[in-house]
C-alpha cells in the first residue's frame, strides 16, 4: 500500500508540473510573436529591428549605386566595394552578440560616408581613387 501511495504521489506531482512548464514556454513564444524585442540580441539598449533593416537597405542601395554608376573607374569602384564589404562584416559581427546604440551609430555614420563618397566619385569626373 505504501509503494502504491508513493507512486501515485509522484505521478500527481509530475502531472501538476507539466502544465506549469508549458506555460513558461508559452510566455517565451508570446515575446517572439509579439516582436517587442525584450530578449535575445535586442536587449542591449540599441536599435530595434526596423532601424537595422533600414541600415541594411541603405547599405544595399549604396552597393547597387556603385555597380550602376557611370563615371566611376574600376579602381574607385573597387575601393568603394571594399568599404561596403567592411561595413557589412562589422554589422554582422555586431549583430552576432547584440548591437548597442554606440555600435549602431558608428555603422550609420560609416554608411552615410560611403553614400557621400559614391556621390562624390560619380560627380568628380577624374576616374581615379582619392
Amino acid at each position: 500500500m505504501r509503494k502504491l501511495l508513493f507512486s501515485v504521489a509522484i505521478a500527481t506531482a509530475t502531472l501538476a508540473a507539466v502544465p506549469a512548464a508549458a506555460q513558461v514556454r508559452g510566455d517565451n513564444l508570446q515575446f517572439a510573436q509579439r516582436g517587442d524585442h525584450r530578449g535575445g540580441v535586442w536587449n542591449r539598449g540599441g536599435p530595434n529591428r526596423a532601424q537595422v533593416n533600414e541600415l541594411l537597405r541603405d547599405l544595399s542601395r549604396a552597393e547597387s549605386r556603385i555597380d550602376r554608376a557611370r563615371g566611376i573607374s574600376r579602381r574607385e569602384a573597387m575601393g568603394l566595394r571594399n568599404e561596403a564589404r567592411q561595413i557589412r562584416f562589422s554589422l554582422n559581427l555586431a549583430l552576432r552578440n547584440g548591437i548597442n546604440a554606440r555600435e549602431f551609430a558608428s555603422l550609420r555614420v560609416r554608411v552615410n560616408r560611403l553614400e557621400a563618397r559614391v556621390r562624390h566619385e560619380r560627380n568628380d569626373r577624374d576616374n581615379r581613387r582619392r
